[in-house]
């Protein structure tokens, strides 16, 4: 029994080492890094050797962002809202857990049927790239009138815990996105997406100029997941 033990801990240890070794653990550990302020630049939050404020050019959106970020995501050292924010001129990021209602958090009174949150996963299989539903839970055939899109940043934990504390959320139609090509980073569920894919998605989806998704893409790649 005692050698049983013995070999079922080595082939323990041995999985984890090999875990350790592998991308996908080396990326997940990567995405979970918090960077230290005093390093920090303080307009983008990335360490001050890969700042990205001259190089991220900033695009001309239609549509408002107003991305919501968890307390805990603005000094990760892979989150993308900041960069999401520095491409898009027409963009909003409020850090906190909880506002009082829309008009609080963004400033100015709006009409809340003029704008979506974004959700990740649909309810259908139709192979359509978003999905859109009223307040009520009714499904749209059409895209509405859009003003707006708000996106919640932070992990699916963080994520459910910025819904619940703030039910004026329910009041705006709800994106639903079904991501038809994985993450270009390792996710804890296989439809995840990062916060700057999910709103290049959404963009996209919503017939905003295609230059605009595709180069929140390319900057991701460059100055984020592979910053020289």
């Amino acid at each position: 029994m005692a050698n049983v033990n013995q070999s079922e801990r080595r082939i323990k240890k041995m999985v984890c080492f090999f875990k350790r070794q592998s991308p996908i653990f080396k990326i997940m550990t990567e995405a979970i890094k918090k960077i230290s302020k005093k390093d920090a630049c303080p307009q983008c939050f990335r360490p001050l050797p890969l700042c990205f404020c001259a190089k991220a050019v900033a695009h001309k959106n239609s549509l408002t962002v107003l991305i919501l970020q968890h307390p805990q995501e603005r000094y990760k050292l892979l989150n993308s809202a900041s960069l999401s924010h520095a491409m898009l001129e027409n963009s909003i990021v409020k850090v906190g857990l909880s506002w009082r209602n829309f008009s609080h958090v963004l400033g100015r009174e709006v009409d809340p049927k003029q704008w979506g949150v974004l959700y990740l996963k649909g309810q259908g299989e139709s192979g359509k790239g978003m999905e859109i539903f009223d307040s009520k839970k009714r499904m749209m055939t059409a895209i509405p009138s859009m003003k707006g899109l708000v996106v919640i940043d932070g992990s699916w934990k963080q994520a459910k815990t910025l819904w619940w504390r703030n039910p004026w959320l329910l009041r705006l139609n709800r994106i639903m996105l079904n991501p038809q090509k994985a993450s270009r980073r390792p996710q804890m569920k296989k439809e995840g997406l990062s916060t700057i894919e999910a709103v290049a998605l959404a963009l996209e989806c919503l017939g905003e100029d295609p230059a605009i998704p595709s180069a929140l893409i390319k900057n991701y790649e460059d100055l984020i997941l592979r910053p020289r």
